[in-house]
């Protein structure tokens, strides 16, 4: 069985799910174990602890599931907004 990844829309109270605050993942491996990873503004993914925090309930804003097509979005909307950030 292949790596998986599981992506998740970061809804704060500006943010909506089509224009949500920010991006988190879950690669989980096929050999089992996983890492969580956020999406930062030199758009590369970095370990994050929000998804583990959010699913114990100590994260302040709410996750949404989306697909890897909406995840797709998402990234292209922030290489947009980052684009000349570094």
């Amino acid at each position: 069985m292949p790596d998986t990844f599981t992506y998740y829309a970061i809804i704060d109270d500006q943010a909506t799910p089509e224009r949500p605050a920010g991006l988190v993942r879950r690669h989980e491996f096929a050999d089992g174990g996983f890492i969580d990873e956020g999406l930062h503004s030199d758009l590369d993914w970095h370990r994050t602890p929000a998804i583990v925090e959010w699913e114990r309930g100590n994260f302040a804003d709410e996750l949404k599931l989306v697909s890897d097509e909406e995840a797709e979005k998402i990234i292209e909307r922030f290489r947009e907004r980052w684009g000349g950030i570094q």
